[in-house]
């Protein structure tokens, strides 16, 4: 049996762990018949310091020695890790994302995966010789080196797990399950037994580190059920899959999640014509540059607009920005802040969910900057130094301390 296995950084974190962890690849082949194909991340900090020393030299080169450099991680960790299962008497094969032919879009340090080559892969499973491969990078039509941005070897391993046709895709990481919050943050929270594709979608898309939110769409679009598990623990994790016949059941809030990244734009006042705004977020778009909440007000002064940015994507944003504006539209950014969400599935029919939201932050005295909602999540953009207060009431208003 075919499954594909995916390593996070601390997992092969040092020498030490990538042993144990060819141990334990060693056992499931032994003892539960798997042909393991592994998925590896660079070691634990290696790709913070690949950007330092790119911010260091270029700060706001995102050519393609960027990714180039930022790829060069995974070599290091899928050559150690085979090396580890040679010493155990196993076959494997280390091998980067240009030898299988994973092609990619050429947005850089945002590249998207289009196609992947599997038969090299099923190859080397028929002859007993464990794939190791490099995860969060592929390769563009020039055959430029791409990488699939933070947290991208997750979306590799469930590429990889569809293209092959599986239907279960193993991630390890240094957490033993998804959690009802960050538990750094909200010491009360606990482990989710299972969670639907589109609540983990929303979870990462809205700042938690678990899961690439772009391996969960994956796994959605082609029903691969992710299991997250503990590297560290021979233990259950939490199960992403479709929705089951048991939804009626699930509580009405999931999970309270949180970005700590957030950077707010305003612009007033904005050019009234009605290209304006797609002219403008297409410009952003075509940067990589992911916008989440807008809002959009009339005063007789003018037209105000505002939107939240991941704050890595702030620079990027400014400088785009800059060419779709004239002279009298000011510029003003909100640095300091923060996003808590809250989401369920358990939302979409039920009545006075934003009420208990706005309530719970009121309560504490915690200013709203910026809001959205959807079926299954509301997200509000407040001061960073209110988020650990508003995540920890948030959780206790919606009962999730159990």
């Amino acid at each position: 049996m075919i499954v594909v296995k995916k390593f996070g950084g601390t997992s092969l974190g040092t020498l030490d762990r990538i042993e144990a962890v060819a141990d334990r690849i060693i056992e499931d082949i032994e003892q539960k018949g798997e042909s393991p194909i592994l998925v590896a991340s660079a070691m634990s900090g290696e790709t913070n310091r690949l950007i330092s020393m790119a911010h260091q030299l270029a700060p706001h080169d995102r050519s393609p020695a960027y990714d180039m450099l930022l790829a060069s991680g995974e070599q290091v960790s899928i050559s150690l890790l085979a090396m580890a299962l040679h010493k155990r008497g196993q076959k494997a094969r280390p091998l980067l994302a240009f030898q299988l032919g994973i092609r990619t879009d050429a947005l850089p340090s945002k590249a998207s995966i289009e196609s992947i080559q599997t038969d090299s892969l099923q190859e080397l499973v028929q002859q007993n010789i464990v794939p190791v491969v490099a995860g969060f990078q592929g390769m563009d039509a020039f055959s430029n080196i791409t990488t699939l941005g933070r947290g991208g070897s997750d979306t590799t391993a469930v590429a990889l797990a569809a293209a092959l046709g599986s239907d279960i895709c193993e991630i390890y990481t240094d957490v033993p399950a998804v959690y009802t919050a960050d538990p750094r943050l909200v010491p009360t929270a606990k482990p989710i037994e299972s969670i639907t594709f589109d609540e983990m979608m929303e979870m990462a898309s809205l700042g938690s580190k678990v899961l690439h939110a772009r391996s969960v769409e994956l796994a959605s679009k082609f029903n691969v059920k992710i299991h997250l598990r503990s590297t560290f623990e021979k233990r259950e994790g939490t199960w992403i899959v479709s929705p089951g016949g048991n939804m009626m059941e699930k509580p009405v809030v999931t999970a309270v999640t949180h970005d700590p990244n957030t950077t707010v734009i305003k612009l007033f006042p904005t050019p009234d014509k009605p290209q304006f705004l797609a002219n403008l977020f297409s410009a952003l778009a075509k940067k990589g540059v992911i916008v989440d909440i807008i809002t959009q007000s009339q005063s007789p002064e003018g037209q105000r607009l505002a939107f939240s940015v991941q704050s890595d994507d702030r620079q990027a944003a400014l400088d785009t920005i800059q060419g779709e504006i004239t002279e009298a539209t000011k510029i003003s950014l909100m640095d300091d802040m923060a996003k808590v969400s809250v989401v369920g599935v358990g939302m979409q029919n039920q009545f006075g969910v934003a009420a208990r939201f706005f309530r719970a932050l009121a309560s504490q005295d915690i200013p709203i900057h910026l809001v959205t909602t959807s079926d299954i999540k509301i997200s509000a953009v407040i001061e960073k130094p209110q988020l650990e207060k508003a995540a920890n009431h948030l959780h206790q208003e919606f009962g999730l301390e159990g």
